[in-house]
């Protein structure tokens, strides 16, 4: 515990913009610390990473991490906590996340100033979860729309239910969270939530996010070959000079 502590504190002081590679930054490591392996550093590495002192940039590609850079922790509505709270209730062993496009606000130019609510579920249960929202709750709740549906029923404050993607990023501090890996690859993949925003700013979102939090692109990646979306990020990534 002691010598990752003094090998925690000893990274944090240097350059947070340079990338390293794994070995480069065991090499940093093992110069501040005598008799310390490799093998020991690679066990070391994950917790690095989960405590925000080193963070992934690609494969085999890692940055130190900063004070102006954070963990994203998506913070709730009532009524966004109140399906949160129906889910856990009656699908407790069934795997959702959950979204606001009111989160967006800290990321837009335009600000969104009607909130819709996102709930990702399991394709096989989403049919008997839209019937027991319906029955119990007055709101608008759609089911898989299409462009046309939210031209004419959409409202504010709608729910949309929409099947989750198997194997999608959850979060860390609960798994319903949307964490910004999932949310940068839905919101070029989903209609419905393509149409809550302008597209032209997805690129001044993405910079914005990635200055301001932590983003694992190797899980972003992950999950955006599974939508199909990698190459039309990677370019958008490219052509904005992000090094993320």
């Amino acid at each position: 515990m002691v010598k990752y502590m003094k090998n925690m504190a000893f990274l944090e002081k240097n350059d947070s913009k340079k990338q390293y590679t794994r070995r480069e930054l065991y090499d940093l490591v093992a110069d501040n610390s005598n008799e310390y392996t490799y093998n020991s550093f690679n066990w070391d590495l994950k917790r690095l990473i989960a405590d925000g002192v080193i963070f992934r940039h690609s494969r085999n590609s890692y940055k130190i991490g900063n004070a102006d850079r954070k963990n994203y922790n998506p913070k709730y509505s009532e009524r966004a906590e109140a399906i949160i709270a129906f889910m856990e209730k009656n699908y407790s062993d069934t795997e959702f996340s959950l979204f606001e496009t009111s989160m967006l606000n800290e990321f837009l130019n335009h600000q969104i100033a009607k909130n819709t609510i996102f709930l990702y579920v399991e394709k096989e249960l989403s049919d008997f979860i839209f019937r027991d929202m319906s029955e119990l709750r007055t709101e608008n709740i759609l089911l898989n729309p299409k462009k046309n549906d939210l031209s004419k029923y959409w409202k504010s404050d709608t729910i949309i239910i929409i099947n989750r993607i198997s194997e999608a990023p959850h979060g860390k501090e609960n798994r319903y969270d949307t964490p910004l890996e999932k949310l940068f690859v839905d919101l070029i993949a989903d209609v419905a939530l393509m149409n809550m925003y302008s597209k032209s700013e997805y690129p001044e979102m993405l910079r914005i996010a990635n200055d301001k939090y932590y983003i694992d692109t190797k899980k972003l990646f992950r999950y955006a070959r599974r939508r199909g979306k990698s190459q039309e990020i990677q370019k958008i990534m490219t052509d904005g000079g992000m090094g993320i």
